[in-house]
Order: structure tokens, then sequence, then C-alpha cells
């Protein structure tokens, strides 16, 4: 009578390990296809208008204040200009001088406006 009932058990143990294994897989199946189908959206994760319309800010601030700049001033005023925040100032700019070739660095998170370069 013991064993019927240990075989009844591994019995109802197995279905429901199989059940388990099930869920899993199509869990998997699920999160590899959503997860192909949303790659596309992953590779923008911001709108270029917007990050354009932060450089032309910084650029226009460097035009103004015709002197080297420091990041962090350029960060604060973009951020009250805009209301942006920008979280790595160093990146961004590295982002920005190839775009615009008069935004030069001059060293340790200053940034100027060159005139007359042609």
């Amino acid at each position: 009578m013991r064993l019927s009932q240990i075989d009844q058990a591994e019995v109802r143990m197995l279905e429901e390990l199989k059940k388990e294994r099930e869920k899993l897989l199509n869990r998997l199946h699920k999160l590899e296809n959503d997860e192909r189908s949303d790659d596309e959206s992953y590779a923008s994760r911001r709108p270029k208008g917007d990050i354009h319309t932060l450089r032309e800010t910084v650029v226009l601030y460097l035009k103004e204040r015709k002197e080297p700049v420091r990041g962090v001033e350029i960060q604060r005023f973009v951020e009250q200009a805009t209301g942006r925040r920008i979280s790595n100032m160093s990146s961004f700019m590295k982002a920005l001088e190839p775009e615009y070739d008069r935004v030069e660095r001059l060293g340790r998170g200053l940034y100027i406006y060159r005139y007359g370069i042609e």
C-alpha cells in the first residue's frame, strides 16, 4: 500500500515539474520574442530633435560668454534654460564638438567658442 502511495506521489511530482518547465519555457520564448521586437526602440533613447535643441543652447551660451566656460556652468545654464538635465556633461560635449567645429575643449572641463576659425 505504501509503495502505491509513493508511486502516485512520484507521478504527481513529475506532472508538476513538467508544468513548471512548460511555464518557464513559454516565459523564456515570450521574453526572447519581446526583446527582438523592442530592439529598435532601445537604439534611440531620446528624440534627435531634443538633443539638437540642447546642443544649440550650449553653442549659443558659449557664443554669448566669449571666454572659457566651465562645463558645470554650461550644465546649470542648460538645465535652467530648457528644464532638461544633462547627466554626463563631458560625454555630451564630446558628442557636440564634431558637429560644431568652433566649440573647443581647452582642458579640464573648460570650453570655448572660437571666432575667426575657417
